[in-house]
Order: C-alpha cells, then structure tokens, then sequence
C-alpha cells in the first residue's frame, strides 16, 4: 500500500446510509439484469457500466466538481449506443470492455480532483480506483452516525452485510461443489424466487466492486499528481542503438525495392502479388508499434532530443521509415482488397494506419517544437476520435456497400 495510505483513519470514510443504499441499489440492478435474462449487448455489457456512473454522480452530486469531465461524457455516449446504431463487431465489443472502464475512470478522477489532468502519467493513475484495496476496503463499511444507538445500527448493518458477504461465496462455492446441497438449498428458495447462485454472486461481487471504488474515490480526491520522471541515458548508447534500428531499416526497404521492380538484388524468391500482400502484414504493425514506443519514450521520458541533433536526426529517420512501412502496409491492404474483398477486420487495419500516420506527424512537430500544446490531451483525443470512428464505420453496413461498389466477394 502506498505511503500516502498508510496513516488512513477509517472514521474519516464512514459511508452514509444514503451513499451505502445507492450501491445497493446499483447491485441489485445489475443482478436484476441478468436475473431477468434482458439480451443483448447493451443490456449485459454497457448498462451496468451506465448504473455504475450514476451511482457515483449521485453520491458526489454536492462534492466539488470540475465540470469539464462531463465532456468525456461524449465519447462514453457513442460508446453505449453504438451498437444500438450500427451493430459493431465482436472484436469492438470486446474492446468496449476495456476502453469504458478506463474512461470512467478517468471522468471520475477529473471530476473530483483539480489536480488530475490528461497528461503523460494519466493512465496510472486508474490504478488507484482498481483493483486497488478491492477487499480491504470493506473495512470501511461502517454507517456514519451522531449517536451511540446509531453507531451501534451501523455496526449490526456491517456485521450483517460482512455475514452475507462471506456466507454467499461460502454457500456458491459448497453449491458449486456438491449437487445434493445445491437442491436442497434450491428448494429452500423455491417458494421465494427462481434461485440461482450465480445471480448472488453477481451481487456480491457487484457490491464490492462498487463500494470498494467508491472509497478509492473518496481516498483520492486531494491526491496530486507526481511529475514524470526523466531517464539519464548516455547519448552514445542512443546513437548507436538507433543507428543499428535505422540500419535495419535501410536494408529492409533495399530489399522492398528490388522485390517490387526489376530484382536487382538478384534473390531468386518466387512471389505473386496476393502472396505478397499476405506475407507479414501484421508483422509490419508491430514494428511500427515498437517504433512509436521507442520515438514515444525518448520524446517524453528524456532530454535527449532537445539537446542533441545528431539524436533528433536519427529520430526524424526512424519516423520517416515507420511511415514508409505504414504506406508499404496500405499498398499490400489494397493488393489483398482487390484480391479478398473488404471485411470489418481489413477496414479497421486501414483506419489504425491512418492514425499511426497522424500520432508519426504529430511527433515530427514535436521534435521541431512546432506542437507545444498538451500533448497528453491531443493524443487522447486522436486516439479516442478514431476508436469511435471505428467502431461506427468499420461495421457490416460500411464493408457491405464497398464490396457492392468495388465488386468484391469478401474471403475471409
């Protein structure tokens, strides 16, 4: 547990019963959910995220707030109702998992805390909303209160919820392993609800989601943010390891040269141009990855760029390869289209190169000082700018009226 934790009283986080009652109140709706068996991808995946961000606005209606989260509020909107609208895919649904959470986050700590910006550390500090004191937390489930009739409700209350809490796992977990228990504890029930012990674990797991985040939030609302640390490396060994890297380059479009024209390089390799569309692709993505990380951590983790030309060259020529390969990526993309048709997958490619061309760019100014902004918050609004494209364009509507146009029959 982090310094700044260690001297933590718990009656400085005691819940109110009306805090308390909103998270289970949201518990219990998501488990009526899935107790109800409401389909769809809206219903099971973005709706409890959507009864998790109310809970916590109701609760810190009246905290001082920084009202410019609510901006994020837009690209959290497109995301809930983009399958509504379009029907995405089951690659971006699965990233819908991801992405939301990190940017509710992220809405909540700018909400709370003036001192949380979008700059370059922004994302560790999701980490301390989860899973940060996931179950110790629960210490804090304690009903604040003036009088000792109250504070002793309170204690039977946490004791209560502590009991249910332990007794469900305990009791899912004896169910799970024994089918005589599991009906007979279903016949105990019976006559009350249509049991199942998944929809109590469920509940419980809901609930100590939600509160276990709620306290984070409540632990973290004067915390500052610490300054990125800069890394001292030698400049020789920068110089050097990006020579060989550029080198590597060098070779590799030599080689591209002579496989595309007349074979100079005289390597007897038989190919088709739909072989080599095919061969490498994704290969290609990641070294251009591996490049962005590489330009990424000396531009914002070190001095080196501003103090020495030799680096700030041999950076420029890192970029300038990585954006040759991203343009040797769309020149094998459109030799596999015109041969396999378009797909969701072959759009979505096509659309991440774009915004690799643009961060590459962005990072050529930033080298030359000619992008002084926050480069933190320009960053996260290219990227989540072209997530949210993705995920409206890069769908069954959009591949089916290219293939129709172009005249492709889609192989997958």
């Amino acid at each position: 547990m982090d310094n700044d934790f260690k001297d933590l009283k718990e009656e400085e986080y005691l819940i109110e019963k009306k805090h308390l009652l909103v998270v289970l109140i949201s518990s219990l709706l998501i488990t009526f959910i899935y107790q109800f068996h409401l389909k769809g991808y809206f219903f099971e995946a973005m709706l409890p995220f959507i009864l998790v961000l109310v809970s916590y606005l109701i609760i810190f209606k009246d905290a001082k707030k920084n009202k410019k989260a609510y901006y994020m509020m837009i690209p959290l909107s497109l995301i809930f109702i983009s399958d509504f609208i379009v029907g995405i895919d089951n690659t971006n649904k699965d990233l819908n998992l991801l992405i939301v959470p990190v940017l509710l986050s992220m809405m909540m700590l700018l909400l709370l805390n003036k001192n949380y910006q979008l700059k370059g550390n922004i994302l560790t500090w999701i980490f301390k909303l989860f899973p940060r004191g996931l179950f110790s937390n629960l210490r804090f489930l304690k009903i604040k209160s003036e009088n000792e009739n109250g504070k002793k409700v309170g204690s039977i209350f946490a004791g209560i919820g502590f009991g249910l809490i332990f007794a469900i796992i305990i009791g899912y977990l004896l169910i799970q392993a024994d089918d005589y228990f599991k009906v007979f504890v279903g016949n105990i029930f019976s006559n009350i609800i249509d049991f199942n012990a998944n929809y109590l674990l469920i509940f419980v797991l809901s609930f100590i989601l939600i509160f276990s985040i709620l306290i984070n939030l409540f632990r973290s609302q004067d915390d500052e943010m610490k300054e990125v640390k800069l890394w001292h490396i030698d400049k020789t060994i920068v110089l050097t390891c990006l020579g060989i890297v550029n080198s590597v380059f060098v070779l590799f479009l030599l080689s591209e040269v002579s496989r595309l024209t007349s074979n100079f390089l005289q390597i007897p390799v038989e190919y088709t141009y739909s072989s080599y569309a095919r061969e490498g692709f994704f290969q290609l993505l990641a070294v251009t990855f591996i490049n962005y990380a590489i330009i990424m951590f000396l531009l914002y983790k070190t001095n080196l760029v501003k103090e020495n030309k030799t680096i700030q060259v041999s950076l420029v020529l890192l970029i300038a390869f990585s954006i040759i390969l991203i343009f040797n990526s769309y020149y094998r993309m459109y030799l596999y289209i015109n041969h396999y048709g378009f797909t969701i997958l072959r759009c979505q490619v096509i659309l991440f190169l774009l915004m690799e061309l643009v961060l590459f760019t962005l990072m050529i100014l930033r080298i030359f000082n000619h992008f002084k902004k926050n480069n933190a918050f320009v960053y996260f609004i290219i990227v989540i700018s072209f997530y949210i494209v993705n995920l409206y364009l890069c769908s069954d509507w959009l591949v089916n009226i290219l293939n129709e146009t172009f005249n492709k029959i889609p192989v997958i």
